[in-house]
């Protein structure tokens, strides 16, 4: 009896060993962590993390005839303190399964980055949005001086980062990549709205990337879950060898028709084992009444020093002269970046 157990067990075995033969899991990351100040917040030297610090885990499995099955979970957390990102969402930066075939593109279900982010507003920051030049001023119509307007929800963000309980469809072309994404599920308005009252966030993006060239453009509406909100992006940078060169311009308005509008314009340089970085970010939006124009304009410079292909130290300095009162107007950062 026993003979026959053990070879059952072996059988097993095999076959998932076999099984397992197909499948690939891989673990990846980086930590991030700065010392200094930041524009837009209290005075006082911090240590945080901008770059949102992550531990994921993302794999395949090879179906046969061209398909596969994928999954992608990424974890969010502040090393300073170990702390979540985020204390209501544990997989911060995207939780989805999907299917994808050979030249029929992809689809993902789940929580996962905007299609109009990853195609446009990402491309025209040259800092990747994860140093102080640019965490806090991000090219998605938001920054610090618009985070609390009142009649808005919590985040006065009109684009969106990731987009919760979506289908996600991405294909590429040659140089041409599409992506289109929408939520299942409406959004209030406020947290006092009926569900069945908000509208379902939708997005899309389209991107053209030849050589040097790289032309991108996204457009996405309802994320706050009214019907009046949108937000259209436009983003292109060109790389000539000696220096890289960045743009980009958004526009659109919230629930309550506020107009916002966001323009980037920047480079990054190679000098010796790195780069020296800079843009000019200048954020602008209705205020309440609807009478007048807040603005934010934020200067940065930093250096970027690679002490390998996973690990770089770098320093930033940045300047908002329109900072709110009681905050400060200019910022400097020493961080370490590893990646794995």
């Amino acid at each position: 009896m026993k003979k026959h157990v053990l070879a059952a067990a072996a059988a097993l075995v095999c076959s998932a060993t076999g099984a397992w033969a197909q499948s690939s899991v891989t673990v990846f990351g980086f930590l991030e962590a700065q010392v200094g100040r930041q524009t837009g917040q209290a005075p006082g030297t911090n240590m945080f993390d901008m770059g949102g610090s992550r531990l994921g885990f993302k794999g395949d499995e090879d179906l046969g005839g061209g398909m596969k099955a994928s999954f992608y979970l990424e974890h969010r957390f502040n090393p300073q303190d170990g702390a979540l990102a985020n204390p209501d969402v544990f997989w911060k930066g995207g939780s989805w399964v999907g299917l994808s075939g050979e030249g029929l593109g992809s689809v993902k279900l789940g929580r996962w980055w905007s299609q109009s982010f990853l195609k446009a507003q990402y491309a025209a920051d040259p800092f990747g949005m994860g140093t102080l030049g640019e965490g806090a001023y991000p090219t998605v119509g938001c920054g610090p001086a618009f985070t609390s307007i009142a009649g808005t929800p919590a985040s006065a963000c009109l684009g969106a980062f990731w987009v919760n309980n979506s289908v996600s469809y991405e294909n590429s072309f040659g140089p041409v990549s599409f992506g289109a994404q929408y939520s299942v599920n409406a959004t209030p308005v406020t947290l006092a709205t009926p569900l069945s009252d908000g509208k379902h966030p939708a997005n899309f993006g389209v991107s053209y990337a030849a050589g040097p060239l790289y032309v991108g453009a996204g457009y996405e509406t309802s994320n706050d879950g009214s019907k009046d909100q949108h937000w259209a992006s436009l983003a292109a940078n060109y790389d000539f060898g000696a220096v890289k060169l960045y743009a980009g311009y958004g526009s659109g308005q919230d629930a309550l028709k506020f107009k916002r509008k966001n323009v980037i314009v920047g480079f990054s340089a190679p000098v010796g084992p790195g780069a020296i970085i800079a843009s000019y970010d200048v954020q602008n939006q209705d205020d309440v009444t609807g009478t007048s124009v807040r603005v934010e304009q934020l200067l940065s410079v930093g250096y970027k020093y690679n002490l390998s292909k996973r690990t770089n130290i770098f320093a930033v300095v940045a300047n908002d002269s329109k900072a709110p009162t009681g905050t400060n107007k200019s910022g400097y950062a020493l961080g370490v970046f590893h990646s794995f």
